[in-house]
């Protein structure tokens, strides 16, 4: 997995829980195991074929602090995001 900004990467090993979009991508996905994500505070983009998924977050990524939660983020269950667009990758 390239592309991972280090400072919201405690989500990126985690899985998240995808709504909209491509079948492939729905569900519940564990973004360690996908080719190529790239990660903001506000969105998520995922590569697809000759593109990129774009995802926003409906629950704001919680930063995770180990000491205070004794190895668990705080939420339940896995980070919602919404797919709000597709762009193509300039060929």
């Amino acid at each position: 997995m390239r592309g991972i900004d280090n400072s919201i990467s405690a989500i990126t090993v985690n899985s998240v829980h995808l709504e909209g979009g491509p079948s492939t991508l729905s569900g519940t996905v564990v973004l360690a195991d996908l080719n190529e994500v790239i990660c903001s505070a506000e969105k998520i983009k995922i590569r697809l074929g000759n593109g990129y998924e774009h995802y926003e977050f409906i629950d704001a990524p919680v930063p995770f602090d180990a000491s205070a939660h004794d190895g668990e983020s705080g939420a339940s269950g896995p980070l919602k995001l919404r797919w709000v667009g597709r762009t193509k990758i300039a060929e």
